[in-house]
């Protein structure tokens, strides 16, 4: 047996089973995994006697017990089935429970031994039947088989061993029957249980539906009862429904109706009487209210009615009479524009001389102004009634009455525009006749004017005469010939064609002046663009030399972009930037001269009219390349001052290396000569100070520290400072300071051994600098150090790891790492000091002085050096709001 998802089921049925005994004609199998313990698990099968629902295989740990784990419903199958099991019983099929045959004899084994049991149990059971009817006897050979000789003389102990043996089987046969016997007695005792226990069932089953058939009973004479006051509740409220929805015409009858239905239906509603009598009560009161309020509204509505009537007579008579007003003002309005329409044959007449047609048509326009002011005051007049007449019923019925009376207004008004039009036409045509005639009798003068001999034509001298008085032009003799061979003789009539000739001679004339005027311009402006053209080619020629500047500057720097400082080398770095600067300069000179050419164009241009806009053809194009030129110059420049950085930091970094392996020697020799940093000090110092030499001399003497040629010099400065002679004992020992860190909590003692008394504990954490040692304390076999905690400056000796190896302290804690971007400056007060620069994310700073408070602010603070750079001054730690800019490294 395999699978089933149910976990505690499958715990108990799950292993490998064997035939044990047999159930209802099919056999029944028992689990033999010897973890099932002390729990009995049988596979089984039950036929239909206790009901179909009962029949099938089980799996339980007795057959037929209350107890089961699983059911499969297949009758059929001679053996369990494979699948198609339910778990638990009534619950749904597993699919992954499965039943396979075992590999091995076993089970054919157990089922042939059940099989011979069998057997052996029906021929005992029939031998123990011919026993009982006294037919049972030792069986007889039969004649005709019996031999046909006796052999007379048989061996004696031959004969004692058959009857022996004989004996020896009569004994087992009536074992066996006796044992038969008794499983046959026990397999009744079982039967004679399972049937009682099926009777008991049966009892208890039948008692059930006997007590569920006496609830349903009770249950269904409930529900009649209940049925029965719904019914009634229902008739009465059906009533009460339509007492809520009553007139006041059908209230009383309805009323009654209910009062009736109470009295008919009280008994029958029974607990729902209360209830239902107090809907009813409070839907009659209800009812009373509307029905009251009902009443209270039909009254009102009859008085507004009657107001509403007489207020409609009295707006009836009111829109009556202002109809009749308005209809006067109609009236007079109609005269009026008939009046004034009758002073249009005043000036229309054909016959009219200039003067009376002006002053016909003048008189008219007075007449159509004073008209339409008419106009505009009665309809006015007519809106300003309208309005009084109000919104309501009489006057909806003279509306289009009122409408017409408006637009007879409305129409006369463009009559008075038409009119006016008509008279403004006349004037102008009266004025222009006048105006015309003026113009006659003034061109008349002029000829008469210059007709000096007044034989009413004009001669060649008095054609010039009038040349020069009327233009102020000396007419060519070429073109008075022409005039006179046009027009000689010059008439009256000819004077109009004589003024137009004179007039386009004189315009011939100056416009050949102004050409040749133009020509002149022409030239002048080509070459004043010409000298502007030219300052623009010595811009280009000036950018290309500044481009090509760039070029090279760009060349020079491409190792700066590929190689790096690794391969350069600092002086190396530095050689480059300076050529590359120097390009720089050159290039930045040459873009100078370029922008002062193109001021010099656009102050040009922008000074002469002629010229505004022409330098447009030049400036955008240099100063794009100028623009273009500049912005390369910067990434050049930009490019050396990383390089610079770089060698900078390069130079510090080779510098820092020298001075760690110095450092590391240093101490080395001192704990060589067991002697103090200050000892060791005074025996190396001539006086208060270690020279320059003498500390050169000491490095040259360590052969783990390489140096070049001149680099020990170099470290002295890196050191000290540049341009430095001597170096004091407060600036040697802070070189050779050496700090730890604690990884583990231990304790500080006052002396060497480590059973002396205990200074303090120390936290995780903490940075001691080492005073003295590191020493061993010989009695635990121990090195340890004599250190000061920068903490509180508390003194003390602390091992630096067990004897089983752990660690207590750790070189470091004077290291911090940038976690958030801040400033480097020179002093410990924020607000007083100057800032040096700022200090990037990650980056390391070696403490020289460790925390420090400044007051002002509430914030911490150390002295360290950048190990970027070597910059050194005062970092924050960490700011008053708690925010972390330095962690420990």
């Amino acid at each position: 047996v395999t699978g089933c998802q149910n976990p505690t089921v499958a715990q108990i049925i799950k292993g490998t089973y064997t035939v044990s005994s047999q159930n209802h004609g099919k056999p029944v199998y028992k689990k033999s995994d010897p973890t099932a313990g002390a729990v009995s698990v049988l596979m089984y099968f039950w036929d239909d006697r206790d009901g179909p629902s009962f029949s099938g295989w089980w799996f339980g740990p007795k057959v037929g017990g209350d107890q089961v784990w699983a059911y499969n419903g297949n009758k059929a199958s001679p053996t369990p089935p494979p699948g198609g099991w339910q778990v638990p019983w009534d619950g749904p099929e597993d699919p992954t429970l499965r039943l396979t045959a075992a590999a091995g004899p076993a089970p054919a084994a157990g089922h042939a031994a059940m099989q011979q049991g069998q057997g052996q149990g029906q021929h005992a059971q029939a031998m123990q039947q011919q026993q009982g009817q006294g037919q049972y006897a030792r069986p007889q050979m039969p004649a005709a088989v019996a031999p046909r000789q006796v052999v007379p003389q048989q061996n004696a102990a031959f004969i004692a061993q058959q009857e022996a043996e004989k004996q020896k089987r009569e004994l087992e046969r009536q074992k066996a029957l006796a044992e038969q016997q008794r499983r046959r007695q026990e397999e009744e005792k079982k039967r004679r249980e399972i049937e009682e226990e099926n009777r008991r069932k049966q009892a208890e089953r039948e008692a059930e539906q006997a007590r569920k058939a006496a609830e349903l009973k009770q249950r269904r004479e409930e529900e009649e009862a209940k049925r029965k006051e719904q019914a009634a509740a229902l008739a009465v409220r059906k009533v009460i429904q339509r007492v809520r929805v009553a007139t006041p015409e059908t209230y009383d009858a309805l009323r009654t109706e209910l009062e009736e239905a109470q009295v008919k239906h009280l008994e029958t509603m029974g607990s729902q009487a209360d209830k239902v009598s107090q809907e009813a009560t409070q839907t009659l009161e209800q009812t009373q209210k509307r029905l009251d309020d009902i009443v209270a509204k039909r009254e009102e509505e009859e008085r507004r009615q009657q107001e509403a009537e007489k207020r409609k007579l009295e707006e009836a008579e009111k829109v009556e009479k202002l109809k009749g007003e308005m209809a006067a003002i109609v009236k007079e309005a109609e005269a009026k524009i008939a009046e004034t329409k009758g002073m249009e044959a005043d000036f229309s007449k054909p016959d009219l001389s200039p003067e009376a047609a002006l002053e016909a048509a003048s008189a008219s326009q007075q007449a159509v102004s004073s008209t339409c002011d008419a106009l505009t005051k009665a309809e006015a007049s007519l809106r300003e009634k309208w309005l009084d007449m109000g919104d309501n019923e009489a006057s909806w019925q003279v509306k289009r009455e009122v409408q017409d009376m408006i637009r007879v207004v409305a129409d006369g008004r463009l009559v008075m525009e038409t009119l006016s039009k008509a008279a403004d036409w006349a004037k102008q045509k009266a004025e222009r006749k006048a105006a015309s005639l003026a113009k006659e009798k003034e061109r008349r003068g002029a000829f008469d004017k210059h007709d000096g001999d007044k034989d009413g034509t004009l001669s060649r001298a008095e054609v010039v005469a009038f040349s020069k008085t009327e233009f102020d032009f000396e007419l060519p003799s070429s073109t008075l010939d022409k005039i006179m061979r046009t027009l000689e003789p010059v008439e009256f009539k000819k004077f109009r064609s004589l003024f137009q000739k004179v007039a386009i001679a004189r315009s011939e004339v100056r416009a050949r002046t102004e050409r040749a005027e133009e020509e002149r311009r022409r030239l002048l402006l080509e070459e004043q663009r010409a000298a502007v053209s030219k300052i623009a080619a010595d811009a280009g020629e000036l950018l290309a030399e500044a481009e090509s500047t760039l070029g090279r500057a760009e060349a020079e720097a491409w190792p700066l972009a590929t190689v790096g400082p690794d391969e350069l080398g600092a002086d190396g770095l530095k050689e480059l930037a300076s050529t590359i600067e120097k390009l720089i300069e050159g290039a930045h000179a040459l873009l100078d001269q370029v922008s002062e050419k193109s001021r010099k164009m656009e102050g040009e241009c922008g000074a002469n009219e002629d010229l505004k806009g022409y330098d447009q053809s030049f400036v955008p194009r240099l100063n794009g390349r100028h623009s273009r030129s500049q912005a390369r110059a910067e990434k050049i420049l930009a490019l050396v001052e990383s390089a610079r950085e770089r060698a900078v930091r390069k130079a510090y970094a080779e510098m820092d290396l020298k001075r760690s392996a110095s450092v590391t020697a240093i101490r080395a020799k001192m704990g060589e000569e067991g002697k103090s940093g200050e000892e060791y000090f005074k025996s190396l110092a001539d006086g208060e100070s270690l020279s320059k030499d003498r500390f050169v001399a000491l490095l040259k003497g360590f052969s783990e520290v390489e140096l070049v040629e001149g680099q020990a010099e170099k470290l002295f400065e890196h050191i000290v400072g540049t341009g430095a002679s001597e170096m004091s004992q407060a600036r040697f020992l802070e070189l050779i300071r050496l700090y730890y860190k604690c990884v583990k909590h231990t304790v500080m003692s006052e002396g060497l051994p480590i059973k002396s008394k205990t200074v303090r504990k120390l936290e995780v954490g903490e940075v001691l600098e080492v005073v003295e040692g590191p020493a061993k304390d010989e009695s635990v076999g121990v090195v340890r150090v004599k250190c000061k905690a920068m903490q509180d400056d508390a003194l003390g000796w602390v091992t630096i790891a067990g004897n089983q190896g752990t660690p207590f302290l750790e070189p470091g804690g004077n290291f911090y790492a940038c976690v958030k971007e801040t400033v480097l400056t020179d002093g410990l007060s924020v607000q007083e000091s100057r800032t040096i620069r700022k200090v990037a994310k990650g980056e390391v700073i070696e403490v020289l002085e460790f925390t420090k408070k400044d007051d002002a602010l509430d914030i911490r603070r150390i002295r360290g050096q950048a190990k970027l750079d070597g910059a050194i001054g005062w970092i924050t730690v960490s700011g008053n709001q708690g925010t972390a800019y330095l962690e420990s490294c």
